[in-house]
């Protein structure tokens, strides 16, 4: 009776090898969802990096309200979880340059230079929440800004985007079997196409949860610009190059202390052209100029952007500006 049994569960011997291809192309399977040579089975989904935006404006009589409305477009088209935007005007000089030295604090950097730790920290957003930071963490080499007395009033507007809801867990592909029979081959496929359709559910649905969040900080953002686009700047400098470059170096000091896709938008003044950039000074920073009719000077500053290091190069002229600058913006690689 028991040789009975044992043969009617192992069956012949021409069952029992189906049996076994079977269970074998099973097994490959099984084992990739319980992961691939002690992987786990899944693995959490890492979004794109969040938008890291320094946008210069022109102050100057009837630029600035126009500029902000722009940026108005850019904001409300998308935006990223833990987005952060600084709104700088473009000013003859934002102070001097320090770089940390070991030992320093902002008190100590502030009192050195006699000025209050609140215009210190006010004139250096990087330094604190805006890139998740505390204020007293500060670190060797770092670029800090010394704000002068012009300076006062520069920032418009300095905002970062809530970090948004926990990114999902996505299932790991499973590794290819090799020298796969026909079973095998279809098991592999059926089970590619199944996590994948999983995966893009999931994520879809991190994405939509996470525009639901950023709805309200949009709109919060958008109000403000409108304020300051209604609230003109009597008596402001049309923007030359000596105003240009200290505007850039300032905004470039700022872009440096933040993580993300770092982006520099000038809306304006950029018609002079860029004059010197340094070599690097523009490493891993994408750079747009908007706003440009004059067809020399956007060449100028793509050549000189690109000479600088720049990660990308825009420039456009009015009516690209109107047509592409959010989608630039928000989905340059």
């Amino acid at each position: 009776m028991k040789a009975e049994n044992r043969l009617r569960v192992g069956g012949s011997g021409r069952h029992r090898s189906g049996w076994l291809s079977l269970l074998i192309g099973l097994g490959v399977i099984i084992s990739t969802a319980c992961g691939q040579a002690g992987l786990p089975s899944s693995e959490v989904y890492t979004p794109p990096p969040p938008l890291a935006l320094v946008a210069l404006v022109d102050p100057s009589s009837g630029r600035m309200a126009e500029e902000l409305h722009q940026l108005q477009d850019v904001i409300r088209t998308d935006a990223t979880p833990g987005e952060a935007v600084v709104v700088m005007i473009l000013q003859p000089s934002y102070g001097q340059i320090y770089v940390v030295q070991k030992g320093d604090s902002l008190s100590s950097i502030a009192a050195s230079h006699g000025i209050s730790l609140e215009a210190l920290e006010a004139a250096n957003p990087q330094l604190g929440p805006l890139s998740g930071r505390n204020w007293k963490l500060i670190y060797s080499t770092e670029r800090v800004t010394i704000p002068d007395g012009a300076a006062r009033g520069a920032l418009l507007l300095v905002s970062r985007a809530p970090s948004g809801p926990q990114p999902p867990a996505l299932v790991r592909l499973p590794r290819e079997p090799s020298n796969p029979t026909d079973f095998q081959r279809a098991q592999y496929n059926r089970t590619v196409a199944a996590n994948n359709a999983t995966n893009a559910a999931r994520i879809a649905a991190w994405r939509a949860a996470a525009d639901k969040s950023l709805g309200p900080w949009q709109q919060q953002v958008v109000a403000e610009l409108g304020k300051k686009a209604a609230t003109p700047m009597p008596g402001a400098q049309t923007p030359d190059r000596k105003i240009l470059a200290a505007s850039l170096v300032a905004g470039l000091t700022t872009l440096q202390g933040l993580s993300g896709r770092r982006m520099l938008l000038l809306l304006g003044g950029g018609e002079s052209g860029p004059g010197a950039l340094a070599p690097k000074s523009f490493a891993e920073v994408n750079l747009v100029i908007a706003n440009l009719s004059d067809s020399k000077a956007a060449a100028a500053w793509t050549a000189a952007g690109s000479n600088a290091g720049a990660a990308s190069v825009n420039a456009l002229d009015p009516a690209l500006t109107q047509l592409q600058l959010a989608k630039v913006v928000n989905h340059n690689p």
